[in-house]
């Protein structure tokens, strides 16, 4: 059942803003530029470390977004990847804050890079949609 258009209109500008935001952060950490935010930014005692919120955030929307709008092949397609997105997230920050193992921290890593991928797949999509509407 297709959702109503404001719903519609803020998943789509949340998923739009949250893939911009992914970017930016890649960016800045693979870029070693200035970060704006500090080295381990929490709110009150949740850690909330940009390089694995922001891309778990990025895929629960598009994941809510596959639900919402009606069915193809390309939205179910990012939404399992939104949702390996969102495990790999949330596995990342269990690890980083919950386990008193030391190690290399890996994980985060592969949060980032599925963040950028989802990110750019978002874009593609968007790009291909409105594309599409143009041409009917």
């Amino acid at each position: 059942m297709p959702a109503n258009i404001s719903t519609r209109t803020t998943l789509q500008a949340s998923k739009l803003l949250l893939a911009g935001a992914v970017l930016f952060v890649a960016a800045m950490t693979f870029n070693y530029l200035p970060q704006p935010y500090s080295t381990w930014p929490t709110i009150g005692s949740i850690p909330v470390n940009p390089e694995l919120v922001v891309p778990a955030l990025l895929g629960v929307v598009v994941v809510v977004e596959a639900f919402v709008e009606q069915f193809s092949i390309v939205l179910v397609s990012l939404a399992i990847f939104g949702g390996l997105t969102f495990l790999l997230g949330t596995a990342s920050l269990y690890t980083l804050y919950a386990v008193e193992s030391g190690g290399v921290f890996f994980i985060g890593f592969f949060t980032i890079i599925a963040g950028i991928l989802l990110a750019v797949g978002v874009f593609l999509h968007t790009i291909i949609r409105s594309t599409a509407k143009e041409l009917d």
